[in-house]
Formats: structure tokens, sequence, C-alpha cells
């Protein structure tokens, strides 16, 4: 869950899984002189589009943190069971194409090593090492399993694998960038130019209404990108069945942005 404050009494949350649908709307159109289409497009199209898949379950009856404000996923206090919607989530979008849930997997593993969290319990560490370990077998298995696909090769490679996994984690940075929302101006690195090894860093700076990427990797010189949260009308709960009830009540307000160039 997204939860951004408007207000002294009012909260916007959003779900992540509604979070993901804004993430692959920065990415379908990506492409042009300067950077290379994605491919296989549509597998990930569909891994950016479901990277966050495995909160679904959680989002239904969300938590509240100790002091009666709603958990968030920057909060969120069970690394356990984080993995565990982790793995769901490469599952479910796995079933749907093995390739997407193969970028799924990497992206998270790529997220534990690169924010490490160094006050974890054994128990945590061994999950969390346990499915990175997962992640590191996953391309072995598919491409022992993916013959009867003549591009599977090219898509299997390492170069190909971290190049559009990073183009989810664009998709990733882009959309949490306005929804929490963070400074307005953010350097985006390890962004993918061909695909082939190729990166460079992409300057984002929006505001409430209006985003800018410089350099423009998209095809098309414009574009809008929105999504749908709920407006709880208080911050704090006195217990967790209460907080549902206000979900459940809270009306819906979409939220868009134009994605322009400079």
């Amino acid at each position: 869950m997204i939860v951004r404050q408007l207000g002294e009494e009012r909260l916007l949350c959003i779900n992540q899984t509604a979070h993901a649908a804004m993430s692959e709307a920065f990415c379908r159109r990506w492409g042009n002189a300067d950077f290379a289409r994605p491919e296989p497009y549509d597998a990930v199209m569909l891994a950016i589009g479901q990277h966050d898949n495995g909160w679904w379950e959680w989002e239904q009856q969300p938590r509240l943190r100790r002091d009666g404000y709603p958990m968030d996923f920057l909060h969120h206090d069970d690394p356990v069971g984080k993995v565990a919607l982790w793995r769901r989530g490469v599952e479910r979008a796995g079933a749907q194409h093995p390739y997407a849930g193969l970028l799924i997997a990497r992206h998270a593993s790529l997220l534990y090593a690169e924010f490490p969290s160094r006050d974890l319990d054994e128990t945590a560490q061994a999950a969390i090492q346990a499915f990175v370990d997962e992640d590191r077998g996953r391309a072995d298995v598919l491409r022992a399993t993916w013959q009867n696909q003549a591009a599977a090769p090219q898509w299997l490679t390492p170069t190909r694998i971290e190049a559009n996994t990073r183009l989810l984690q664009f998709g990733d940075t882009a959309s949490l960038r306005v929804l929490m929302p963070w400074s307005p101006r953010r350097e985006i690195v390890h962004c993918p130019v061909d695909f082939c090894g190729a990166e460079t860093a992409i300057v984002m700076i929006h505001d409430e209404n209006v985003i800018h990427f410089d350099p423009w990797p998209f095809g098309v010189d414009a574009f809008t990108v929105s999504v749908v949260g709920r407006i709880v009308m208080q911050t704090h709960f006195a217990a967790e069945s209460e907080y549902h009830a206000a979900l459940v009540a809270a009306p819906f307000q979409e939220m868009t942005w134009q994605v322009v160039r400079l």
C-alpha cells in the first residue's frame, strides 16, 4: 500500500497493484531513434504491470502500524512475509509468461542487493537469501525448458535480462516519485539504451501536473499517466477493522500527469 498524506486529516491510499499498472504506462512507449524497444515486448510489459501483484491478498486486509497509522510498503515490518509476497508475485506472473516471472524475481533480488537491511534476524536473512538463490538459477531453468522458442536464447542472456529488469525499475521509480511524492528532481540510473549493455542516466523532473524526462526515451512527444486511489478521511485508527471499513466506504480519486518532452 502507498499512503500519501493529503492534509492533516486525509490520506490517499493507493494499492501496489495500481502503482504497478502506472509503472507500465511509463514504459509502454519506450523506444525511439536513440533508445531501443524492449523485447520480448509483451512479456516485459506484463512483468512491469504485474511486478507488485503479490501484494494483492495483503491489500484486501491491510495492516496498521503500531501507532494506528495505515501501514505502507516502506514500513512493512514482516520481512519473511515480504519474501512470500515476492515469491507469490513471481509465480503468479510466471504462470502468465515465464519471462515475466523471471524479470520480477530479478527486480526483487536487485532491490535486496541495493537496499540491504542489516538489522534483520537470522530467519529473515535466511528467507531473503533463499529467494535470491532461487533467482540465480531461474534463467538456467528457463533456458533448459524453453527450447522450442527460437528467440529465447537472445532474451535469456544475462545482459538482456538485466536491461529489461532495469526498464522495470525505471517505471517503478518514475511512478513512486510522483505518488509518494518524493523530491521533484531525480536522476534515474541504469536506464537501458540498446538492451545489449549500454545504459544511461535519465533526469526526471515533476510537479503535481507535469512530468519531464531528459534525455527523452519515448517514441511519442507526450502522453498521460494516471492512478486511482481511495481518500480516507482520518489518519489513525483504533483497530484494523475500523481501517478496513473506512477503505470500503472511501471515495475514489484519480490523479493524472502529463508526460511531456522538454
